[in-house]
């Protein structure tokens, strides 16, 4: 009961809230690609699957119907977030300095850095989602790690709860709005 009792439920809970809204847009984002798509092939006259069929006649998307590869997304930002947070620092470090020990090493990563500082800017929207993400959960490693949580508790924990938010999002949304 311990492990209970000094969990950070305020930044846990912000963490939720957060992939919930993350899962509630990937899921409005999934409609919007299945509609697309649906319109693609009436318009096409291209064969129509079941599915597209039903779909046309008035049945919505539903939690089944939704691209793999969005859920897929949310899922690869959730580990990686979790990840990154939680691997130690000095692991980092020492990859970083041995990587940045040559000069040639060092000017592509400035290349690369600028390569995607552009692309960030260019997708602002998916970036500002990804930064929220990332914030959250930031601040709930922190909270974790003042609880004297270990490294793969505390990414255990975030992964959990990311995961819990990122599904109650997207199945909210399917059946409230779908």
């Amino acid at each position: 009961m311990s492990f209970v009792k000094k969990l950070p439920w305020t930044s846990l809970l912000l963490l939720i809230f957060t992939y919930v809204v993350f899962g509630w847009l990937v899921s409005v984002e999934a409609h919007s690609v299945w509609q697309h798509t649906v319109k693609n092939h009436s318009l096409v006259g291209a064969h129509k699957s079941i599915l597209t069929l039903l779909w046309v006649e008035g049945v919505n998307l539903n939690l089944w119907d939704v691209p793999w590869w969005l859920l897929l997304k949310g899922i690869v930002y959730m580990v990686l977030i979790s990840l990154v947070l939680t691997a130690p620092f000095q692991l980092i470090k020492t990859c970083y300095d041995r990587w940045l020990q040559s000069d040639f090493r060092a000017f592509i990563s400035v290349i690369v850095g600028s390569f995607l500082l552009v692309i960030i800017l260019g997708s602002l929207d998916v970036f500002v989602r990804i930064l929220v993400l990332i914030a959250a959960s930031a601040l709930a490693r922190l909270d974790l790690q003042t609880a004297s949580y270990g490294e793969w508790q505390a990414f255990w924990l975030l992964s959990m709860v990311s995961l819990i938010g990122y599904s109650l999002g997207i199945t909210t949304q399917q059946f409230l709005v779908g």
